[in-house]
């Protein structure tokens, strides 16, 4: 991999760089928009060498800020779409990135605009649109992603079943995703400094994974999981009744047939999940499947 040496002389340069960029916009850092700016050279390069990118590379940036990144990203892609939601720093970034003519900055909520398409995303997200903008990632196609998280966020990925951290987001996000750990970055790295730590992942799309509707499961572990720590048998029982309640039909003499129910839900492996989700959807039947698992999607 090649290094990018010269966006940034140094930690300094970029610190001043924000210091001046803010008191000349007459801007304080917003804590309701995330607005911690990345001001260590050492973390920046070391995310643009994990990205590799090369002069074929249409790269997203999620959150431009002062253009720190940007400015690093700029010098390597084909093409660096950034988005960033705050008016004045979108025309701020206009304005520092325009001696590039291979960036478009691009204004609005990350999560909800329609985002181009793009190889590799290389971002500090703000940590409040964390997940929802993580999903969003993973249903697009691309080759890569480096992101910097919360790192309390990021350690979700890597949890094991039966600890605290297990959840939702663990299973879904390791049901299309590879992700690899890369660094844990201090706070003094930002200006200002928020009050935790942050963690850089890579993330790589699963080219396959065995389901038919990823979206169908999303339902059935978010209901599960809405009750982690109660048995799979409790669960299931319990959501028979209050559909039987509603007039939905079920056959539950033949409940022990299914697999895992004196297991608690935290302690399902992705692929166990996978297999009593085949299993129970074979067991309610086609028929009232969607009405057991989600009927707000009807």
């Amino acid at each position: 991999m090649v290094r990018v040496m010269d966006c940034w002389n140094s930690s300094s340069e970029l610190r001043m760089h924000v210091i001046e960029s803010l008191k000349n916009l007459e801007l304080s850092p917003s804590k309701r928009r995330g607005q911690n700016f990345l001001v260590n050279l050492k973390t920046i390069l070391f995310q643009v060498d994990q990205a590799d990118i090369n002069t074929k590379d249409i790269v997203l940036e999620i959150g431009g800020g002062m253009g720190n990144l940007s400015r690093c990203l700029a010098e390597k892609a084909k093409k660096l779409y950034v988005v960033e939601t705050d008016k004045c720093l979108v025309k701020f970034l206009n304005d520092f990135m325009g001696s590039f003519s291979n960036v478009e900055v691009l204004h609005g909520d990350a999560v909800k605009i329609e985002l181009p398409k793009f190889t590799k995303c290389v971002s500090n997200l703000p940590y409040q649109i964390s997940s929802p903008i993580t999903f969003r990632l993973l249903e697009t196609n691309f080759d890569l992603a480096v992101l910097m998280y919360q790192k309390e966020f990021a350690d979700r990925f890597f949890a094991k079943p039966n600890t605290k951290d297990y959840s939702r987001l663990t299973v879904m996000i390791n049901l299309k995703a590879n992700c690899k750990y890369l660094k844990t970055v201090k706070p003094n790295s930002f200006y200002p400094p928020p009050k935790v730590h942050s963690s850089i992942v890579a993330i790589e799309k699963k080219e396959k994974y065995e389901l038919k509707d990823s979206k169908e499961f999303k339902y059935y572990v978010t209901l599960l999981f809405n009750h982690k720590k109660k048995t799979v048998r409790t669960v299931i029982l319990n959501l028979f009744k209050a559909k039987v309640k509603q007039n939905i039909q079920i056959n539950r003499k033949n409940i022990d047939s299914l697999p895992l129910l004196e297991r608690r839900i935290f302690s399902l492996t992705l692929d166990e999940l996978m297999q009593f989700y085949t299993e129970l959807k074979e067991y309610v039947g086609e028929e009232v499947w969607s009405d057991i698992i989600f009927p707000s999607m009807k």
